[in-house]
């Protein structure tokens, strides 16, 4: 990668024509040394003459002036004033061109034109009237910080105050559509370990061309890291065995929990409370914690009795990550224009059988008597993730 970026750097600098600027300069440095050479010093040998020469073209070209050398004959003077004209010229192009190679490079950075070198991080494809919301919240609960990697096609504006608000944080930005090969590409969608594609409602878009652009961006994704784990938000319901079949691992409805909170506001406002204090990043939260290879084979009691001795976590559930799913796992019975598409998908790029979705077992409230084993979590109520 490092060899990369210094061949993409040397290529840049070959375009605005700089490796040509120092050949000028080069050059005039050669002049001024074989004019020194031809009418100065003539008592010292031509490789001295030459040499001081070389030195005083360099002086004179910088601006230096040390004064430690200087031409006592007329033609070593009209010599020196063509070194001073030439090197006024040369060096300020030279020095604008660099100049702008980096201000260039600087404000593509920003405006989410360049490539992204980050690895291990977390993609956010999409974007809309809820995703400073999302973001705050998420980068609150990464512990440790993991890079965070917005690719979407926000105005200047609102990316600005993005940066403003969340500047202690390590989020990139990248220009461009989420949906898009070259684009997932540039945000090294390889490297990712997780992506969450957003419900992006554009201005005249059905609800159902919002899903299917959901549906191409999460084939896409899988098609180029099968062992990328995906969270999708859908507008309709119905669409979500596409996404499931598609290797999505978590699924969302935009809206789907809207009724049961305001039914629970409604009946119980205490638990309308709880339920939104441990929804948000604020105080008591919940996290989900590994259970620790000392601790398989034993019960959960052992392990909740440490949990709130030592980190005032109360655990509330348990949920097992099992063997990956197959593709005919989630592919339905009935041939359709659908399994298809999806089957050629992954087909291409070879994970017909096998790419990465987990089948997840959870159990809330669990006895104490659990016996834990490899693969499990224990999710806890705590102020903070706890540090096993």
């Amino acid at each position: 990668m490092v060899k990369d970026n210094i061949y993409r750097f040397i290529g840049v600098l070959r375009r605005e024509r700089v490796f040509n600027l120092l050949l000028a300069v080069s050059l005039l440095v050669l002049f001024g040394g074989i004019g020194f050479s031809l009418f100065e010093a003539q008592g010292n040998t031509w490789l001295i003459r030459f040499s001081t020469g070389v030195w005083w073209s360099l002086v004179t070209l910088t601006t230096v002036g040390y004064g430690d050398v200087v031409p006592q004959t007329f033609l070593g003077r009209l010599v020196g004033v063509s070194l001073m004209l030439g090197g006024v010229l040369s060096l300020s192009l030279l020095t604008a061109t660099v100049a702008s190679v980096f201000v260039e490079r600087k404000f593509r950075r920003e405006r989410g034109l360049e490539a992204i070198k980050t690895v291990n991080h977390i993609l956010i494809l999409g974007w809309h009237y809820d995703g400073e919301v999302l973001l705050d919240q998420l980068l609150k609960r990464l512990t440790p910080p993991i890079p965070v990697v917005l690719v979407n096609q926000l105005p200047p504006e609102q990316l600005e105050r993005l940066k403003e608000r969340f500047h202690t944080f390590e989020v990139l930005y990248l220009w461009g559509d989420p949906s898009r090969e070259e684009i997932l590409e540039k945000a090294n969608v390889n490297q990712a370990f997780k992506a969450i594609i957003l419900a992006n409602r554009q201005e005249g878009e059905t609800a159902a061309q919002v899903d299917q652009r959901t549906l191409l961006t999460a084939l896409t994704v899988k098609s180029m890291n099968g062992k990328i784990r995906v969270l999708a938000e859908l507008l309709q319901p119905e669409n979500r065995p596409h996404l499931e079949r598609a290797g999505v691992e978590e699924v969302l409805v935009r809206g789907q929990y809207d009724s049961s909170l305001l039914a629970g506001a409604l009946a119980s406002p205490g638990l309308y409370h709880i339920l939104s204090t441990l929804l948000t990043a604020e105080g008591q939260n919940l996290w989900p914690v590994a259970v620790p290879s000392r601790y398989h084979g034993r019960t959960l009691g052992e392990l909740s009795a440490f949990l709130k001795e030592k980190h005032q976590a109360l655990p509330v559930a348990v949920y097992t990550e099992g063997r990956a799913l197959a593709l005919d796992d989630l592919l339905s019975g009935e041939p359709s224009g659908i399994d298809e598409f999806i089957r050629r998908k992954f087909t291409e790029t070879g994970m017909t059988h096998l790419f990465g979705r987990t089948k997840v077992d959870c159990q809330i409230n669990p006895p104490e008597t659990l016996i834990l084993g490899p693969h499990q979590y224990v999710v806890v109520i705590a102020p903070r993730r706890p540090a096993l």
